[in-house]
């Protein structure tokens, strides 16, 4: 039986020069160019653009070769001459798993591992590509925390083709919920005191993407992460919802949900007609917080497509709802000024210069 497989560790708060990220989600293709400096944050060049609609879902060559257009126009838009890339794929298309181990050694735990595996991944193991990543080890428990993450060989095959196919030397894949955990962790000292987090209650991140969400439990002063779930609730259900009431065209949803606000006089009462989705998706947020209390539920990703979403949910949350917003960990420049309201969906493409 095949069994791609890297150990490594997860929380490193270095960065390299030679290299830049790529994030290829579901919606949008975006490139971050980034160093640690002291504190704060240098980023030296952001942009965003389109994902091909069915980039993927298609086995077209089509697709690709869209999606390669349009990360080289990106790429020469940013004035990058790096070739040597960190690439992230969106967390629906990977199957993630947190799980405590006993300290074993490598053939111990590769085979443990692979029983693991078996237990979560809803395909067979011979065509996926499997990567763990430690944690946190406890060396007087003698335990070890591993975050196992797993993608289709296809689906990793697809990425590598494309980014070579741009002209770039894909250095590493990983899922966003691997580099979002990673700045989380190498920036919580800001988001404690930026979200006045008490020192026993931790905090929730909830990745509100296309398609779906992940949601991840931090344990309190360190902010690492302990516990992860999937939830089929993303950005599009609360789009089409809203394009069927409004009897709207896809641009024109786009943007009432972008600018509804409930205190400003609207003809589309966007709240009350998503209320079902804010419902579904505050239960699904009490039960994952049930065991832990959290001191705060934050937002990051598609979030800044329908910021009122946040005011909705706390008012059917006790735990305070925010937006993590990253800019007070950024040293400013025009750059991020410009995209100062669209920061949540570049955590993901920041972090994967953390590695």
């Amino acid at each position: 039986m095949s069994f791609e497989f890297l150990l490594k560790f997860f929380y490193i708060k270095t960065m390299a020069d030679n290299y830049f990220c790529l994030d290829i989600d579901e919606k949008f293709t975006k490139v971050v160019d980034a160093r640690v400096n002291g504190e704060f944050l240098d980023i030296m060049a952001l942009g965003k653009t389109e994902t091909p609609e069915s980039f993927y879902t298609s086995n077209l060559e089509k697709t690709v070769e869209d999606e390669v257009a349009q990360i080289k126009k990106l790429v020469e838009t940013l004035n990058i001459t790096k070739k040597n890339v960190n690439v992230i794929i969106p967390d629906s298309l990977t199957y993630s798993q947190i799980i405590s181990m006993p300290l074993l050694n490598e053939k111990e735990l590769i085979t443990a591992i692979k029983y693991q595996a078996d237990q979560f991944i809803p395909m067979p193991i011979e065509e996926t590509n499997i990567d763990i990543e430690v944690i946190e080890e406890n060396q007087k428990e003698k335990k070890v925390l591993l975050l196992i993450v797993a993608a289709p060989k296809k689906v990793i095959e697809r990425i590598q083709t494309t980014v070579e196919l741009a002209g770039l030397n894909p250095e590493s894949i990983e899922n966003e919920l691997s580099s979002n955990s990673r700045f989380i962790n190498a920036f919580n000292k800001s988001i404690l005191n930026q979200y006045k987090v008490s020192k026993d209650r931790g905090i929730v991140i909830v990745n509100f993407d296309t398609n779906s969400s992940s949601l991840a439990y931090f344990s309190p002063e360190q902010l690492i992460i302990k516990e992860n779930h999937h939830l089929s609730i993303g950005y599009n259900l609360f789009l089409k919802e809203a394009q069927v009431n409004t009897d709207s065209d896809i641009k024109k949803t786009e943007e009432i949900l972008k600018s509804y606000d409930e205190k400003n006089p609207s003809p589309y009462p966007i709240e009350k007609i998503v209320e079902p989705l804010i419902k579904e998706l505050a239960n699904e947020l009490k039960i994952f917080t049930s065991k832990y209390t959290p001191s705060s539920i934050l937002f990051i990703n598609k979030i800044f497509l329908f910021p009122s979403l946040i005011t909705s949910l706390s008012k059917e949350l006790s735990i305070p709802v925010n937006i993590l917003n990253s800019y007070p960990m950024i040293n400013k420049s025009q750059l991020i000024e410009t995209y100062k309201n669209e920061l949540p969906i570049f955590l993901p493409a920041i972090s994967g210069n953390l590695r």
